[in-house]
Formats: structure tokens, C-alpha cells, sequence
């Protein structure tokens, strides 16, 4: 008994290989936002305003999306793998669009916190930034 549900863990991990980093950046991205939430909260109300309540949301919200995601991969690679393939020549590209998606909306909650705090909003710099360094690359050539 003890050898098949060995057998069946070390199945499940073997599937679900391919799909490890990805969960696991979508988990770091939760863990950072927490950090600035705790970090805006701290700010504004001191560490009275800290709730347990509101920090197992954090644990409900990492088993959604790491859920979320094996799910995106079980889809794509046994029911849509063969239909994305004449189209698109990217392995996994459901299941990394739905991880940059969560890893979106958890850069835009710690941009959220960071201007609550400090009142520069880091996105509109990164596009600055961005566009000043096109124009740089561009008066290059």
C-alpha cells in the first residue's frame, strides 16, 4: 500500500513538473504583495490594524491561483494542446498568460500600496522610463 501511493505521489509531481516555476512565481508575487500590504497598513494605522482575518486571505488567495494555474495546464497540455499547436509554436502559452495575469493583478495591488505610502506611482515611472529609453536607442541609430 505504502509503495502505490508512493508510486502516485511521485506520478502527480512528474506531471505537474513543467508547471512548478510557475506557480511558484505567482506565490512570490503574492508573498511581496503582503509584504507592501502590511507595509501600507503598518503606515497608516500602526501595527494594531495588523488581523489575522485579513492575512488568511493571503493563504486562500495562493491556493486559488497555484489551483488555477495546474488547472490552466491540465487544460492545455491533455484537451488543447493539439489545437493550440497548429497555431501557436509556444509550449504552455495558456497557462503562462494566465500566470502573468495573476502576476499583473499583484504588481498593480503592490503599486497601489507603494503610492498609498509614498505617493509616487512606480507604474507611471516604469513607462517613463521605458519610453525615454526608446527615444535613447532610437537617437543611438
Amino acid at each position: 500500500m505504502k509503495t502505490n501511493l508512493t508510486i502516485l505521489a511521485f506520478s502527480i509531481c512528474t506531471i505537474l513538473a513543467p508547471v512548478k516555476p510557475l506557480v511558484i512565481i505567482a506565490i512570490l508575487s503574492i508573498i511581496l504583495d503582503t509584504c507592501f500590504g502590511i507595509w501600507r497598513s503598518v503606515r497608516r494605522s500602526g501595527w494594531k490594524s495588523i488581523r489575522s482575518r485579513r492575512l488568511s486571505h493571503t493563504i486562500s488567495k495562493t491556493l486559488l491561483y497555484s489551483g488555477a494555474i495546474v488547472f490552466v495546464f491540465l487544460l492545455e497540455k491533455y484537451v488543447i494542446a493539439d489545437i493550440l499547436a497548429h497555431f501557436i509554436a509556444i509550449d504552455l502559452v495558456l497557462t503562462k498568460a494566465f500566470t502573468f495575469f495573476c502576476v499583473y493583478t499583484e504588481i498593480k495591488s503592490i503599486n497601489e500600496s507603494y503610492f498609498s505610502v509614498t505617493g509616487v506611482n512606480v507604474w507611471d515611472k516604469f513607462i517613463k522610463f521605458a519610453k525615454r529609453s526608446k527615444e535613447t536607442l532610437e537617437d543611438l541609430k
